[in-house]
This record gives structure tokens, C-alpha cells and sequence, in this order.
């Protein structure tokens, strides 16, 4: 058979297989079902090779800018937690539609997702990540002027759609381009930024709307994030695997998994419905499920930080957990972690019980969104990372849209968070069947390889 034909019906799996490099050409040896070896040859890059290029210092730097801007990101994003309260006592409206403003920017996230991480295949993140923090920066500052759902709607779309969508999957799947072998530790700091922004950034926030106001805290909170992300992105630079071999990777369809990508991730963005579908309760009705329950607004808030805190260190974890595992099963522990949790915040009124369960569940979600993204990059060819790890956040805003918007609907009809939470933990449990199925397929896929 043709090596091209082989290639194409039966993508190798580099590391059961043994290779030899000799003058540019990678030799695999191939074990088949009898225990004789077939040869082939190819001079396509080995994804799987480790020698493939050195990791540079300069790579910290990137990852320190990255988890930065994916901390303000996704700080702003969940701005209508701590909005809701406020929107609710001035304008009256019911907490379905003011949660519909979140959804809205988690539909805008999506689709700018899919634009802008295959854009910056072509062009690189630092120009898309210029124009999306100018338009972030903006968007929030002109939150001060809304006064009616229609243009907060607009303002959130705006907001997912031109500006956090241009910082996160670029800026995610530069800094994983940037690292071979710490890869998982690489993406797994600059998620952590996310963690830390959707608890700092919100309890600051609250705080800001206590002092000032809603409007002017608005306001103050664009212009800082100007002020703050410019001067960061001005440090960004290409990778180096891109600058050294962009003629071979450019036509590369080898992954780390060995399996078709156009199979796993679409697999992967499906299950990326159902565990965001999960954590999105808690993201953006935590705070409001605390001064339901009698709480301050500071200290519900004080619930949010705590979850997002023990984010952060979850991402450090599963990121970690994840070059030693594989990101598949990383994703499989930290969605059992947040499935197993999620109902338990409807179940207790005790303060110190419901700081226990945000921090469990904030291990467990954050390692999910980090070991999910890890995947993207295992599964997929490296001409196609930014439009892998695009497609499948796209999903995942999908399922956090209908996760934010379904807790609101359900609170709104029965008064309480149970069937809402209780949907929640649903959904996680339906993102492990997928996953379990899609661990199944890959190991047979590869054993089928091997003894073909």
C-alpha cells in the first residue's frame, strides 16, 4: 500500500511505534498482529517527537501575559452576577433576563471563538488580541449608559463576540505552542488566570458598586483594563515550533493521540456542552443563591472569590495531572470532581458548608475547562490548534449560555435554585458518559491499529 494511503486510512500512533531519524526522514517500525514489522517512511514532523524544539524561557513570559489577559476576560464575563442584584432593585426586571445578558455573551463568544482562533493560525494572536482588548475595555465602559436589556444584550454580545473571544483562545493556544514536554503545567497557569479573575475581579467589582455605584463602577472598571492589557500585549512573539518548522507543520496531520482529529474533536466539543451546561449554575447564580439565603452581597461574594481561588490551584493541578495522565483522563477526574458537587450548594444555609462545596467544586470545574483545552491541543494536528481549541470553547460557551440561562428560568418559575442545581448535576453526569465513550473508542482505535 502507498505510504500517502496508509497514512490516510490508519494515522500511526508514534508512541507504540519505533523510529529512527536519518538525514531529515523519520523511519517508523510498525508491529503488526504476527509479530513481523512493516517500514515506512515519512518526512512529515513527528508531533509526538520531543526533540522537535527546545523550550525557551520566553515562554513564561508569553504564559504570564496570557493568564493575565484571561483573567480579566473572564473576570468581565460573569460581571452579571454582581450586576443582578443592582439591575434587579433599579429596573425590576426578572433574574431570567438579566441572566439572558450572560448568555447572550457566551452565544458571542462562541461564534467570535471559531473566527478568531482559526485567524490567528494564519496570523498569530498578538494583533487579534490588540483589537480585542480595545473593544472589551470599551464595551465595559459603556455598560455606564444602558438603561434598557436590548442594549445590555448588545453590549454583553459585543463584549463575547469582539473582545474576550480575541483574548482567550488565541492567547491559550499561543502559550501552548510556546512549551513540548510542560505543555500541560503551560496552559494549565494561564487557565488559572481565568479562575483567579471570575473571583477577584467580581469581588472588586462588588465593592466598586458599593462605593460608586453600578454606573460609575462601570466605568472606572473599562478604563483600568485598558490601562492594564495594552502595555501586557506589546510583549507577545510567535513560537518558536512555528518560526522553525511553519513548512512542515503547515502540511501535518499528526496528532499526540494518534487518532483521527476530525473524530475526537467534534467528540470533545460535544461532552464541552454538557460539563459547561453543569458549571455554569454556580458561575453565575452563586451570588445570588447567598443573599438569597440572607447573606451580604460582600459575603456572597466572598463565596465566589473562595470557588474561584480554589480555581485556581485546581488548574495548576489538573494542567500538572494532565502531562503525566494525558489531558483525556484529566478531564474525566475533574468532571467527576464538579458533577459530584454541583447539587450539594442547594442543600445546606450554613455559611462554612457552602465555603466547603465552593471549594471542592471550584478544583473540579476549573480542572475540567483546563484539561479540556489540553486536549484540544493533544488531539489535533498543530496547523489546526487555534481552530481546534476555538471549536471546542465555542461548545462550551454553548453549554454556559444554556447553563446560565436555564438556572435563571428555573429560579423564576419555582422560586428556589433545587430543580436549577439539580439540572446542573444532570448535565455532568450525561459530559461523563461522553467522555468514558470517547476514552473506550481511542484505546480501541489504537489497539485495532496495532494488531491490523
Amino acid at each position: 500500500m502507498p505510504l500517502r494511503d496508509f497514512q490516510r486510512q490508519q494515522p500511526l500512533n508514534p508512541a507504540r511505534c519505533h523510529r529512527r531519524i536519518v538525514a531529515g526522514s523519520t523511519t517508523w517500525t510498525v508491529p503488526n498482529r504476527l509479530g513481523h514489522s512493516r517500514v515506512i517512511e515519512s518526512r512529515k514532523l513527528s508531533i509526538a517527537g520531543k526533540d522537535r524544539f527546545k523550550e525557551q524561557p520566553y515562554g513564561w513570559v508569553i504564559v504570564a501575559v496570557a493568564t493575565s489577559c484571561l483573567a480579566l476576560g473572564f473576570g468581565a464575563n460573569i460581571m452579571v452576577s454582581v450586576f443582578m442584584k443592582p439591575f434587579e432593585q433599579e429596573f425590576g426586571w426578572p433574574r431570567a433576563d438579566i441572566s439572558m445578558a450572560y448568555s447572550v455573551l457566551t452565544v458571542g463568544a462562541a461564534i467570535g471563538g471559531i473566527v478568531w482562533g482559526g485567524l490567528s493560525d494564519r496570523i498569530g494572536a498578538k494583533q487579534i488580541a490588540i483589537f480585542g482588548a480595545i473593544v472589551l475595555s470599551g464595551g465595559l465602559m459603556a455598560l455606564r449608559w444602558q438603561n434598557d436589556l436590548p442594549m445590555l444584550y448588545l453590549l454583553h454580545f459585543l463584549i463575547g463576540a469582539l473582545g474576550f473571544a480575541c483574548l482567550f483562545t488565541p492567547m491559550v493556544a499561543l502559550a501552548g505552542l510556546w512549551f513540548n514536554q510542560n505543555k500541560g503545567l503551560a496552559i494549565g497557569v494561564v487557565t488559572a488566570g481565568g479562575a483567579i479573575g471570575q473571583g477577584v475581579v467580581p469581588f472588586v467589582v462588588r465593592l466598586m458598586i458599593t462605593a460608586f455605584g453600578w454606573r460609575d463602577a462601570a466605568l472606572w472598571l473599562g478604563i483600568g483594563y485598558f490601562v492594564i492589557l495594552m502595555p501586557l500585549l506589546m510583549l507577545l512573539k510567535p513560537p518558536p515550533v512555528i518560526t522553525q518548522s511553519a513548512e512542515q507543520v503547515s502540511q501535518s496531520d499528526e496528532n499526540l493521540w494518534g487518532v483521527p482529529h476530525k473524530i475526537t474533536v467534534p467528540w470533545l466539543g460535544f461532552a464541552a456542552i454538557f460539563c459547561c451546561v453543569c458549571m455554569a449554575a454556580p458561575l453565575v447564580h452563586l451570588v445570588p443563591l447567598g443573599t438569597d439565603l440572607g447573606f451580604s452581597p460582600q459575603t456572597a461574594a466572598g463565596l465566589l472569590l473562595a470557588l474561584m481561588t480554589a480555581g485556581f490551584f485546581g488548574r495548576l493541578f489538573f494542567g500538572w495531572l494532565a502531562d503525566r495522565i494525558g489531558g483525556l483522563h484529566a478531564y474525566f477526574c475533574a468532571s467527576l470532581a464538579q458533577t459530584s458537587m454541583v447539587f450539594w450548594f442547594t442543600q445546606t444555609s450554613d455559611l462554612l458548608a457552602l465555603y466547603v462545596i465552593s471549594i471542592l467544586f471550584g478544583i473540579g470545574f476549573a480542572g475540567v475547562m483546563t484539561s479540556l483545552l489540553i486536549c484540544a491541543r493533544e488531539a489535533a494536528p498543530l496547523r489546526i490548534t487555534g481552530f481546534a481549541m476555538a471549536l471546542v470553547s465555542t461548545t462550551a460557551w454553548i453549554g454556559m449560555g444554556i447553563g446560565g440561562y436555564q438556572a435563571g428560568y428555573f429560579y423564576d418559575l419555582s422560586g428556589n435554585y433545587v430543580l436549577a442545581y439539580g439540572n446542573a448535576a444532570i448535565a455532568g453526569m450525561v459530559n461523563l458518559a461522553i467522555v468514558g465513550l470517547l476514552i473506550w473508542y481511542r484505546r480501541r482505535f489504537i489497539a485495532r491499529l496495532e494488531f491490523a
